[in-house]
């Protein structure tokens, strides 16, 4: 399974395309060695002066935006979180939890191995026991008054092979991030065909 979008609430992605773009025209205004050497190369192709100016600076614009927005993307979201306003959770999990019993009572415990990979605009929850591997569909994450985050998530479950007693399923969970991001705790629930319901806290390894 792939990366896939996620929504923040409270976030503007499209706020941040706006001053990433505005932050891409001062770089082309600070760089005219390149529009210059555009400009000369177009010459060389035979285009008008007037198509080399309708065409250098968009070109030009166009180039160093799509820089900025990979490296803001990929790296720059996560020390400017200030700007981003998405709390960083990737990394590696250790993951304990048990599931319940019909009369509340707990009636397996069990451990995975948790990796979410994020970046600004893509997250992905992997979850592996050692039964079966979880991938997320759906992500969502909200912050709380305290200074805490909730994530809420659907996810796809698959059993590995050789494990017939168990069926591929869906199911979702609701984890709460401390302040520091370092610990989880929340509950998760499948759907009706697998029909259980649980209690999950993750632990992070490293960042």
């Amino acid at each position: 399974m792939q990366e896939h979008e996620y929504s923040v609430i409270g976030h503007s992605r499209s706020a941040i395309g706006r001053y990433l773009g505005m932050l891409a025209t001062v770089v082309v205004s600070l760089l005219p060695a390149v529009g210059i050497g555009l400009s000369e190369a177009l010459a060389t192709m035979g285009l008008p002066d007037w198509g080399k100016y309708f065409l250098v600076i968009p070109i030009t614009a166009g180039v160093i935006y799509a820089g900025i927005h990979w490296c803001f993307n990929k790296f720059a979201w996560r020390p400017l979180s200030y700007l981003s306003q998405i709390p960083h959770i990737a990394g590696q999990w250790e993951c304990e939890g048990k599931t319940y019993a019909d009369d509340g009572s707990i009636a397996q415990h069990w451990v995975a191995d948790l990796c979410i990979s994020q970046t600004w605009e893509k997250i992905r929850v992997r979850l592996e026991t050692k039964s079966s591997i979880s991938h997320s569909i759906s992500v969502a994450l909200i912050p709380e008054g305290d200074g805490c985050w909730m994530l809420m998530y659907s996810y796809m479950n698959q059993p590995k092979v050789g494990n017939l007693n168990l069926n591929a399923h869906k199911g979702y969970a609701e984890m709460r991030f401390t302040k520091g991001l370092k610990a989880a705790k929340g509950e998760y629930f499948t759907a009706k065909s697998r029909g259980t319901v649980g209690a999950m806290e993750f632990t992070r390894r490293q960042k």
